[in-house]
């Protein structure tokens, strides 16, 4: 009998990229996810996989949105889903941010469902309660808005209401949410694309990597302790360290990094299959 999987994918911005590889892992195996969830980057590359897109296509299609940034210019400016004067939210009373719903709508490759019922993996993703400081699981509705909730960096990018609750990124709560993936399966997977901050020559981080590595800090602690309540059969962490939050253009690189511990996570899975 087929054992029955529950992926979970966790976030992490660009290096989340490494994501892709293990699902090309996955299906070079013959074998998919009964259930996924995913959160910030971890989501909106497993909105695409639970839609039914596989490993290749999504590599495929993030490598023409990325590999050229010429090519990703032209598509801010002409894609049927809005331009970037639509992603970009300008105000003279409030910091300028990016519309989290138009970035997903311009990331999302063709093929991705309506609604996250319609996926055809069970599938659900992760944001955060600003206001009540807590974690929200979304399983229905628009996946689209799921996500640009589950992608929103605090005063970076802005997140679309969910259900009349104002939401940020689901990292800041549960970085990798194989907790919502373990029950009624055999095996359980969670792969970690949170990464840490690497020392540069006695060099002090700047004000950006400083901030993002405090938020690394906070979110390898919350995955330490879901950890000791609940270990995934098998935990993956890819090679990232030495890639920074915002390097979407170090595409074939991030990729790269996946591709070396691809065969190794594929022996891993392949064992307990």
């Amino acid at each position: 009998m087929t054992k029955t999987i529950g992926l979970a994918l966790g976030g992490g911005a660009a290096r989340g990229i490494a994501h892709i590889p293990l699902l090309e892992a996955i299906d070079e195996l013959g074998v998919k996810p009964t259930k996924m969830a995913g959160t910030s980057i971890g989501a909106l590359v497993g909105a695409a996989y639970a839609s039914g897109l596989s490993g290749r296509d999504i590599r495929e299609h993030c490598c023409s949105v990325l590999g050229n940034r010429m090519e990703a210019a032209k598509r801010l400016f002409r894609h049927e889903e809005g331009s970037v004067f639509d992603l970009v939210n300008f105000s003279f009373r409030r910091p300028t941010q990016v519309d989290g719903l138009h970035l997903t709508k311009l990331a999302m490759p063709p093929g991705v469902v309506e609604n996250i019922e319609d996926t055809k993996i069970d599938f659900a993703v992760t944001a955060t309660d600003f206001y009540k400081r807590e974690e929200i699981t979304i399983r229905k509705g628009n996946l689209k808005r799921a996500v640009a909730a589950s992608i929103a960096i605090p005063g970076v990018i802005e997140a679309p209401e969910i259900n009349g609750r104002f939401v940020i990124d689901g990292a800041m709560t549960n970085p990798v949410p194989f907790d919502h993936v373990c029950d009624g399966v055999d095996i359980t997977i969670g792969i970690d694309v949170t990464g840490a901050q690497k020392e540069q020559d006695g060099k002090r981080p700047g004000y950006t990597d400083l901030a993002l590595g405090v938020s690394q800090i906070m979110q390898y602690s919350i995955t330490r302790l879901h950890l000791e309540k609940h270990k995934p059969d098998i935990y993956f962490v890819p090679p990232i360290d030495e890639f920074r939050a915002f390097d979407f253009f170090k595409v074939r690189e991030i990729l790269d990094a996946g591709d070396k511990v691809k065969e190794q996570f594929k022996r891993d899975l392949d064992a307990l299959l």
